[in-house]
């Protein structure tokens, strides 16, 4: 597995906020999406390590938390490994009861395998992405009860398109709204989603962007 980081933090968002979790951010993205907070993730610079999945079920136990989230990058590219790393954590017993799994994934790539532990988020890219052609027409379709979409956006047009897919594809599952930090106000936001009365959406901020550094890395 191609690694840039594993750290113990919290989830800084989505339906598991604020519990602690480990990180594992896998290299490389098939996007560029241009308000990628993660650059250091992708491209011929980044600084990644090699390791073996056993390697990385025995660092990702040695952590100690229950909880795991898999992100990039964009993890999906190295599904396979990923697929493995789970089965092989799964197959193991903590304190505090079976491992759970979030898979963050950009919305490109549909979810190549299920496990009843393991669930997705899907990162909708809307308009001002500049990354929104390449989201699978059937990702809304591909979504379970347990899974999340989330839209970030970072303007009025970006939450036209969040309403118009919400409205016309009723997906499945978790739906939260973000704004790109620093460009949209969270405000504007809330009154969207009550002047459009969009009961199913959830406003989310990062709490990891307010607890550190909004740059810092490993958190």
């Amino acid at each position: 597995m191609n690694v840039i980081e594993l750290f113990s933090s919290i989830e800084g968002e989505g339906t598991r906020q604020g519990f602690p979790c480990s990180f594992l951010r896998l290299y490389d993205c098939n996007l560029r999406c241009v308000y990628c907070d993660t650059l250091y993730s992708y491209g011929e610079d980044a600084v990644f390590e090699t390791h073996t999945v056993a390697e990385m079920a025995d660092a990702l136990e040695a952590l100690g938390n229950r909880y795991i989230t898999i992100t990039g990058g964009e993890p999906l590219l190295q599904a396979k490994d990923v697929e493995t790393l789970i089965d092989i954590l799964s197959a193991r017993p903590t304190p505090y009861g079976p491992y759970e799994f979030n898979i963050e994934t950009n919305g490109s790539i549909l979810p190549p395998f299920q496990r009843d532990n393991v669930f997705y988020t899907f990162d909708y890219k809307c308009p001002d992405s500049a990354a929104e052609e390449h989201m699978q027409p059937k990702l809304c379709e591909a979504l379970t009860d347990k899974d999340v979409l989330k839209f970030v956006v970072s303007s009025y047009s970006d939450l036209q398109k969040m309403k118009e897919i919400i409205t016309t594809k009723q997906p499945k599952g978790h739906i939260f709204v973000s704004p790109v930090f620093g460009k949209i106000d969270p405000k504007e936001i809330v009154d969207y989603l009550l002047t459009n009365h969009l009961q199913q959406v959830r406003l989310q901020l990062q709490i990891h962007k307010f607890i550190w550094d909004p740059d810092a890395k490993g958190v």
